[in-house]
């Protein structure tokens, strides 16, 4: 087959060196859902380029080792021995794969039987393939098969892997993978062992370990659940499914089952010591999964520590999914009571997720049809992952994933494929590739910087730009608003759903798709992909200024970049950029905020070579200004004689700005010039409003603070330090 020799000699060019690849998400797609005993037989010379053969299934061998380039390749013949080019999208622990673990997962000279199958042109070429979009389509038989009763290969019988290996081969197989950090073809391997010997214990156990590494928890119990139920099994495999199963029901999240289980390991072997610090862990679990109180300082020290993987649970808080009637009765999140501004309403682990792999020399990218965007390598290993889980997870992930919006005009109840009752089928249920591709397409998130707003080591010393992307199940719900009521953090893959402002019962809980700090046009052309047009306040706000202040504020944005403003110049944009907004014109004005900013730091500039104070009293003006700007509410504006007003802060705790780095850097700002103004009681009412929304933000406290601002808290002078030592004390 000439065009699989061309694909495997490019693929041996790329192997070590730089390469870009391109494909395509969201083309049609096809996948079946009839059994294969429904189906009747169709040859290579009875199929028709263009069309997709209901009702049939074509019968083939494979005749060539499998290559990856973008699908994953290979050639097949039927038993007339007519050949044909096969090309396989979202195979499982193909994306990746190197030509070990494509032997084990597509062994040449298998017999296989794809269902409903499709014949087309290849976009990049001049030859005809048949197109996989669904690795259920692809059904390996085995010896005896009754569909195989008759047939003769026109070009001879031929060894199969997969028939002429024994269980211990397959097993020795899979344990060479697990090695080598191969989970997924180790988990097929040990699934083929299995198959020639159900009784082989050693494989099972070892599978369900590679399940569990793969994440695939509810898989892996079922394995475990058939080592348990063995008449007559040794204590030591005991102890080892025993020990497996809290491992799965741990990260299933199911912390209660999880301490049963390390429990039950306990009185087979009361000084376990890995049991024993799982029940610590679970206990910790359970304590954040029903309180909310998680260590998020400790979390960002372990982002920032090399190889760190993050242990947290899921945390739902007093919110609900709901249909809203402004929203043409879809579904978005909604208060359950009060909530008061900083309080937490969520914490959720990826359902799927995929992080900037270093190692990555053959880039591909995907021309997106549904979103009109280009998406990465890290785009389509969530959509390999999604298929994976979906193929083996469990009835409630699958439910919860395919319930989830897919551009589907409010369509809440989808048919979700129940599990297969074919038994030949390496996967356990039927998969739908174009929801999956348009599901992940229209929620997946791109994971930003964790709360401090630095790179971990990892990314420092892998030169990344951000961490990749993820799905996610319940924040998936969240609508958009660019002036939204809650905003969001990353501790690595860990999304963190914090209340902006007070927000009352029945509420719609929104967060913002985009950075609510982006110029409205930028912000225009973001968000089509999933709505025409926003109606928040913001949006509202800045279309009724009109295209001639907008782009008269934009334009003075920019102008804010230059290094060489002198303060009259800082004055006259100040005074123009007012003019860009109207009268009724909210409090959020970032553009007008970040020019007081640089006005309030060159005071400082200037405090630093005359000594004189009022330079310091002007900064702390401007400083205010651009809190409050920033929707910070001032309530004591003073900066000598008496507090104005007898709060513990001299701000309302009603609303928490947007940009955490900004503002907590305005109030370190704040008070360091309070303290050079020998003024330590608002120095300390102001260093507390910093710890304030820090806490409200990124729920760390003095600890985060210091992390956050390191470099500029090293450089304050003595009584400055001695007034945060004591605030610190205190906390």
């Amino acid at each position: 087959m000439y065009e699989i020799e061309i694909q495997r000699q490019s693929a041996n060019k790329a192997e070590n060196k730089a390469a870009l690849r391109q494909t395509y998400i969201g083309q049609e797609t096809h996948h079946s859902t009839l059994p294969l005993n429904s189906l009747s037989r169709i040859s290579l010379q009875e199929m028709q380029v263009r069309q997709r053969h209901e009702g049939k299934y074509l019968l083939c061998r494979i005749i060539t080792p499998a290559v990856r380039l973008v699908s994953t390749t290979f050639a097949v013949e039927d038993p007339n021995g007519w050949a044909q080019v096969i090309s396989t999208y979202n195979y499982p622990g193909t994306q990746y794969a190197n030509e070990r673990e494509l032997e084990t997962l597509l062994p040449v000279h298998s017999i296989i039987a794809i269902r409903e199958p499709w014949a087309k042109m290849a976009l990049a070429g001049d030859h005809t393939h048949i197109r996989i979009d669904s690795p259920s389509d692809v059904v390996f038989l085995r010896e005896g098969d009754e569909l195989l009763t008759d047939i003769r290969w026109s070009s001879g019988r031929r060894p199969c892997t997969i028939l002429s290996r024994s269980a211990s081969e397959w097993k020795s197989v899979g344990d060479k993978h697990f090695r080598e950090k191969e989970y997924f073809p180790a988990s097929v391997a040990y699934k083929r062992a299995l198959e020639k010997q159900p009784s082989l214990i050693a494989a099972r156990l070892n599978r369900s370990l590679a399940l569990i590494k793969l994440e695939l928890y509810d898989p892996a119990l079922g394995e475990l659940r058939a080592v348990l139920d063995t008449t007559g099994l040794p204590t030591n495999d005991k102890q080892k499914a025993l020990y497996r199963s809290a491992q799965a029901h741990y990260g299933e999240g199911q912390y209660d089952e999880a301490l049963k289980m390390y429990r039950e390991c306990l009185i087979l072997d009361e000084a376990l010591q890995e049991a024993l610090s799982g029940i610590q862990r679970c206990n910790k679990r359970i304590e954040e999964q029903k309180n909310g109180n998680f260590d998020w300082t400790r979390l960002c020290e372990e982002i920032l520590s090399p190889d760190n993987e993050l242990d947290v649970a899921d945390f739902l808080g007093p919110i609900k999914i709901a249909l809203l009637a402004n929203r043409g009765g879809g579904r978005g999140i909604v208060a359950t009571r009060n909530i008061v501004a900083g309080e937490l309403l969520l914490v959720a682990k990826p359902f799927a997720v995929a992080r900037q792999r270093p190692d990555e020399l053959n880039m591909v990218i995907a021309f997106n049809f549904l979103t009109k965007k280009v998406d990465s390598s890290r785009h389509l290993e969530v959509i390999h992952k999604c298929v994976l889980k979906l193929s083996t997870g469990s009835d409630d992930a699958t439910r919860d994933f395919y319930d989830l919006y897919a551009g589907d005009d409010g369509q809440h109840s989808p048919v979700v494929p129940s599990r297969t009752k074919e038994p030949r089928n390496l996967f356990d249920r039927d998969i739908d590739a174009n929801r999956i591709e348009t599901t992940c397409s229209l929620n997946w998130f791109g994971i930003g910087a964790n709360p401090l707003g630095l790179a971990s080591v990892r990314q420092k010393d892998q030169g990344m730009s951000d961490l990749g992307c993820a799905l996610y199940l319940l924040p998936s719900y969240l609508n958009h608003a660019c002036a939204s009521n809650a905003q969001r953090f990353f501790f690595d893959g860990i999304m963190v759903i914090r209340a902006s402002r007070d927000i009352a019962s029945g509420t719609e809980i929104t967060h913002s798709y985009c950075s609510s700090e982006d110029a409205y046009q930028k912000r225009k052309q973001v968000l089509p992909k999933w709505f025409p047009e926003c109606d928040c306040s913001l949006c509202t706000q800045d279309r009724a200024a009109g295209n001639d202040r907008l782009s008269k504020r934009e334009s003075l944005t920019k102008r804010l970049d230059s290094d060489d403003l002198d303060i009259n110049e800082l004055f006259d944009i100040i005074e123009q950029l007012e003019t860009s907004y109207t009268t009724t014109y909210g409090s959020f004005r970032p553009a007008l905020s970040n020019a007081h900013l640089q006005v309030a730091r060159a005071f400082e500039s200037s405090y630093k070579y005359a000594q004189d104070n009022r330079f310091l009293q002007g900064a702390i003006q401007h400083y205010f200004i651009a809190l409050e700007t920033r929707e910070v509410k001032i309530i004591d504006h003073s900066i000598d004689g008496k507090k104005s007003n007898k709060k513990p802060l001299p701000i309302s705790k009603a609303i928490v700005p947007y940009n955490l780095n900004t503002c907590s850097f305005i109030c370190l700002a704040i008070f360091r010039c309070f303290s050079l103004l020998n003024d330590t009681l608002r120095a300390e009412r102001w260093l507390r409003v910093g710890l304030w929304i820090e806490s409200v933000t990124s729920g760390g406290g003095v600890r985060m603070f210091k992390l956050r601002h390191a470099t500029a808290l090293a450089q304050l002078d003595e009584q400055a330090s001695s007034l945060l030592a004591k605030v610190e004390a205190s906390a």
